[in-house]
């Protein structure tokens, strides 16, 4: 038993020891030299991200109306449109010491509800006697393939594109201008009202006819 007694307190005492030399050595170690921050001049350096914040969403139920031969269909659709951009043809340049942006063509993505009852045949009918009036899954989609593109085009009728637009070059303007370092940004829309027919190529050039004829707002 002693000499078990001995081993305990020996051990404990070398514990002790041992912790008291950890500790010497934690303090009296060198202080860590402080990481000094330093802040460079912002720069812009591509403004291609931010434009994905730029968009439109648009809800609408349409009618879908439709005639295959002497089978006609009447229903109503639940539709949603997304106007974004082409970031790809966005175009940047500095002028000076003024950034001018061209805001790039829109892109609209349409699609269909996927909730319950976002589909609803409201009537159909056959202008032949007693022949039938129904219609397959595939003759249904060809018909709305066809009210979407209908859509479509009023989304530009309607001003959604125009707007969008315009919000865009707000959006751009409050992003960019912090950034530009006192400098001038120069937002040009080459059509304000879209591209419904397609995007001619010198549209997107941040110089030229085109650009220097388009509405334009400078931050």
């Amino acid at each position: 038993m002693m000499n078990i007694a001995k081993t305990i307190k020996w051990t404990v005492l070398l514990l002790v020891v041992v912790g008291i030399g950890a500790a010497a050595i934690w303090f009296t170690r060198p202080a860590e030299e402080t990481p000094v921050a330093t802040m460079e001049e912002a720069k812009i350096i591509d403004v291609r991200p931010m434009v994905k914040l730029c968009s439109v969403e648009v809800y609408e139920d349409v009618p879908v109306k439709g005639s295959i031969g002497s089978r006609h269909i009447f229903a109503r659709a639940s539709l949603r449109g997304s106007i974004t951009f082409d970031l790809e043809k966005i175009r940047q340049q500095w002028s000076g010491d003024t950034l001018v942006v061209v805001l790039p063509p829109e892109i609209i993505d349409i699609y269909e509800s996927t909730e319950p009852g976002s589909y609803k045949v409201i009537d159909t009918w056959n202008d032949k006697f007693l022949r039938s009036s129904n219609f397959t899954t595939d003759e249904e989609n060809r018909i709305k393939r066809l009210a979407v593109d209908q859509w479509r085009k009023s989304i530009y009728k309607r001003g959604y594109v125009r707007r969008a637009r315009k919000e865009a070059i707000s959006n751009l303007g409050n992003m960019l201008a912090p950034f530009a370092a006192g400098k001038e940004v120069r937002i040009v829309d080459p059509s304000p009202e879209g591209y419904p027919d397609g995007v001619p190529e010198s549209s997107t050039s941040p110089s030229g006819t085109a650009a220097d004829s388009a509405t334009s707002i400078t931050y």
